[in-house]
């Protein structure tokens, strides 16, 4: 079983993967990535650095799929990951939902859309991006909101739905919709 969390940069994804990982005993589903590595951030555990060059011959050779490019930096799965049998979780970018299904068959998705966007800002502003780059994420989050909630079929490709408070609630309601995963057909 592979668990996708998506939603905008600031919605918690990162928090309640780790928590998923710690508490559930998931492994986390590191993606490729030609992004410079973040402060914390461990490679290979968080997500996988590469340069361009190893990026570019790594999806030629069919060792990374659902690729794509946001911001400038690439970024993409490896093939075994995605075929794994094992309990994963990862963070998905969301537009890539569609394909990501393709290749994982028993995927199971939860979009977190946060209660206030100026929270997840909030989040996003604890990063210490140069500015440029926090511009870009900010105009990001306010179009793929917009996406999200203007685009039904978008919509229907996710199992659950979290709202994001940032309490200890929507923590208790994430965890309990991971442990009973396989009842969908109920939305929240």
């Amino acid at each position: 079983m592979l668990i996708a969390l998506v939603g905008v940069t600031g919605a918690g994804k990162s928090f309640f993967k780790n928590r998923i990982v710690q508490e559930l005993g998931f492994k986390n589903l590191p993606i490729v990535t030609t992004r410079p590595k973040r402060q914390g951030e461990i490679a290979g555990i968080d997500k996988e650095f590469v340069t361009d060059k190893e990026f570019e011959k790594m999806k030629q050779d069919g060792i990374t799929q659902v690729n794509f490019e946001f911001l400038g930096n690439h970024y993409g799965y490896r093939t075994e990951h995605l075929q794994a049998l094992e309990n994963q979780v990862t963070e998905v970018y969301y537009p890539t939902i569609y394909e990501l299904k393709k290749w994982v068959p028993n995927l199971f998705s939860i979009y977190i859309l946060p209660q206030d966007i100026n929270q997840a800002k909030l989040e996003l502003q604890k990063r210490n991006l140069p500015e440029e780059i926090f511009q870009k994420r900010w105009q990001e989050m306010k179009e793929h909101i917009q996406e999200y909630n203007q685009n039904l079929d978008l919509q229907k490709q996710f199992d659950q739905l979290l709202i994001n408070d940032y309490t200890r609630k929507s923590y208790e309601k994430i965890m309990e919709i991971v442990q009973n995963k396989g009842n969908v057909n109920e939305r929240n």
